[in-house]
């Protein structure tokens, strides 16, 4: 009997210029809005992979305990220093709203690589992925301005919830302000 085992992710180091050059291809001849959709749906498939390897650092790092087993702090220190250790920058959690997670991304790999519509798409087809496997059910990934020029900022939450955020900001509110108004 042949049994197969899986092999963990794996990672490739290579230079950050390749994200600029990837997001350059994808743009090509497309149209914006089909650039960011490709480049949403190559980071969701990336956050699939990038679950298996946080979930054994997260194993490791924790004596075999599983992620849901540890304090939001714990986890999101953690979390921060696996993308920290493979270049993507700092992450930072906040919880501005018990509705709504907060990923402040500082100095971002994917945020100063140019080469392509303007934002961290990728980033945010990752997030989604990795934070729907982690909560067992969907998460929506939204990024909102940030007020600063190294930092990127992402909203995470129900579809329903995230989609009241959206519309709040996208006629003029705040996200400070349209987090409050959720109640």
């Amino acid at each position: 009997m042949n049994a197969t085992i899986a092999a963990p992710p794996r990672f490739l180091q290579v230079p950050a210029g390749l994200l600029g050059t990837v997001r350059r291809f994808v743009v090509g001849d497309r149209e914006p809005m089909d650039a960011v959709n490709v480049l949403r749906q190559i980071g969701y498939e990336l956050g699939e992979e990038v679950y298996g390897s946080l979930q054994e650092r997260l194993s490791r790092d924790f004596s075999g305990a599983e992620w849901s087993a540890l304090d939001p702090a714990e986890f999101w220190r953690a979390a921060a220093t696996f993308f920290a250790d493979r270049g993507w920058g700092t992450l930072e959690f906040r919880d501005l709203h018990p509705a709504v997670g907060v990923l402040e991304l500082t100095r971002w790999v994917e945020s100063e690589a140019g080469g392509g519509p303007r934002g961290a798409h990728l980033s945010t087809g990752l997030f989604s992925a990795l934070l729907e496997r982690l909560a067992g059910a969907g998460v929506a990934v939204m990024e909102v301005p940030s007020g600063s020029a190294d930092r990127t900022r992402l909203l995470f939450a129900r579809g329903d919830v995230l989609g009241q955020v959206y519309e709040q900001v996208r006629t003029g509110a705040s996200v400070e302000d349209a987090l409050a108004r959720l109640g």
